[in-house]
C-alpha cells in the first residue's frame, strides 16, 4: 500500500472528506501539528513563521504521498525539497474568488502558485474543474472530478419527508455568521430576489436557517426593506421545515458543492440554485431551468415561474429529484468514486493500488 498521510483541518475537518481520507487508508493529521495556526487569530508574519515550522517539522519520511483538505500553500512547497507527492482535496470557495477577483494580489498569487505545486487536485464537481483550469491555465496539474452525497443515515430520514409543495414558502440552510461568509452565501442575491418575487407575489415566505449575527441580519433588512425573509437560526427539526417548504433557494458566489441542495432534494423539494453552485450539475438533470445566473431579476422570475406550476408538476420534480439523489448521490456513491479516482492518481505516479470498496448502500 502506498503510505499517506491525510492533514485536515481544525477542529475535525469536513465528515465526507474524512470518510474519504479513511477510505483510501490515509492517517490522520492535522495541518499545523507542530505550530498551531489554523483555528487561532494570528498577526500575517506569526501564521507564515508557523507554516514554515510545519513543514520543517513534518515527518516526510514516514509518507509517500499527502492529501490536504483544502489547498493550504505551504505543503506543496515543501514536499518538492523531500520528492513527496502532495496532492489537494478542493472543496471550498478559494477557486472561485481567484476568478472573481476576491483577493489581494500577493494573496492571488500566494494561493495559484501553490495550487500550480500540487500533483494533482481532487476537486469536487465539474464547476471547480472549470474554473481551476480559468485561474490557473496551463499549469493546472491533473484533475480528479468528484461529487458529494448526501449521508445514507440521512438520506432514511429526507426520504419520509412528504412536503405539500402548495404554499409559497421558500427554504435556505445558510451559515455565516456574516463578513465573506455573507458574500460567499449570495445573501444579498437571496434578499434582492425575494423582493423582487414580494411584488408581484405577495404571500411570498422565505426561512434562512443557520447561524448568522444581528449585525448582518440587520444589515440585510436596511439593505432589502420589506424582504420576507425570516433567520430562525440553527434548527434540530430541518425536515419540518423542509415539509412546509415548497422550493430550496441557493444563490451563492462559488458554493463549491452544497449538500445542503441535495438534502432538499432528497426530501422532494425542488431546488433552484445560481450557475456558481457546484450542485447545480445535479439540479439541472432534473430540471435545467432551476440554474440561474447571479442576478436578482432573472433569479426572481424563475422563483415565479416555477410556483406558477400546476402543483402535480411541482411534485413531479420533486420526486425526480428525490429519485436522483437516491440512485447517484449519496455518500457512498462519492466514496466509491472517490477511491477510484485515487486509484488512478496513484497509477499516474506509478504506483499500482488495490482498495476495498465499501458497501453499496
Amino acid at each position: 500500500m502506498v503510505r499517506v498521510a491525510y492533514l485536515r483541518g481544525r477542529p475535525e475537518g469536513y465528515w465526507l472528506h474524512n470518510a474519504y481520507a479513511q477510505a483510501i487508508g490515509a492517517e490522520f493529521r492535522y495541518i499545523d501539528e507542530a505550530a498551531r495556526w489554523h483555528d487561532l487569530a494570528l498577526p500575517a508574519w506569526r501564521r507564515y513563521w508557523r507554516w514554515a515550522v510545519n513543514a520543517w517539522s513534518f515527518p516526510w519520511r514516514q509518507y509517500d504521498a499527502l492529501l490536504i483538505e483544502g489547498p493550504h500553500i505551504w505543503p506543496p512547497l515543501a514536499a518538492k525539497a523531500y520528492h513527496k507527492v502532495v496532492w489537494s482535496l478542493v472543496d471550498e470557495q478559494t477557486l472561485y474568488f481567484l476568478y472573481s477577483g476576491f483577493f489581494s494580489r500577493s494573496s492571488a498569487w500566494a494561493l495559484r502558485t501553490a495550487l500550480r505545486s500540487y500533483r494533482g487536485l481532487f476537486v469536487m464537481g465539474r464547476m471547480l474543474a472549470r474554473l481551476a483550469q480559468e485561474v490557473l491555465g496551463p499549469q493546472t496539474p491533473p484533475l480528479y472530478v468528484g461529487f458529494n452525497g448526501v449521508h445514507t443515515d440521512r438520506l432514511e430520514v429526507l426520504l419520509r419527508v412528504r412536503p405539500s409543495l402548495e404554499q409559497p414558502v421558500i427554504l435556505l440552510i445558510a451559515h455565516g455568521p456574516d463578513g465573506w461568509r455573507s458574500h460567499y452565501k449570495g445573501m444579498d442575491i437571496f434578499f434582492d430576489t425575494l423582493v423582487r418575487v414580494k411584488a408581484r407575489l405577495p404571500r411570498i415566505r422565505a426561512l434562512v436557517v443557520g447561524e448568522w449575527s444581528l449585525k448582518a441580519q440587520q444589515q440585510l433588512y436596511a439593505q432589502f426593506p420589506g424582504a420576507p425573509v425570516e433567520f430562525v437560526g440553527r434548527r434540530s427539526d430541518i425536515e419540518a421545515l423542509l415539509s412546509e417548504a415548497s422550493l430550496y433557494l441557493h444563490l451563492a458566489r462559488g458554493e463549491a458543492w452544497g449538500v445542503a441542495v441535495l438534502e432538499a432534494m432528497a426530501a422532494g423539494v425542488p431546488a433552484i440554485v445560481s450557475e456558481w453552485t457546484g450542485a447545480a450539475e445535479v439540479v439541472a438533470q432534473v430540471w435545467p431551468e432551476g440554474v440561474v445566473p447571479l442576478a436578482p431579476a432573472e433569479a426572481a422570475e424563475r422563483v415565479l415561474s416555477y410556483f406558477s406550476l400546476p402543483v402535480a408538476e411541482r411534485h413531479r420534480l420533486g420526486e425526480q429529484s428525490r429519485t436522483l439523489i437516491q440512485q447517484r448521490y449519496t455518500h457512498r456513491h462519492a466514496i466509491q468514486h472517490f477511491q477510484a479516482l485515487f486509484v488512478e492518481a496513484c497509477r499516474r505516479e506509478g504506483w499500482a493500488v488495490e482498495l476495498p470498496l465499501i458497501a453499496e448502500g
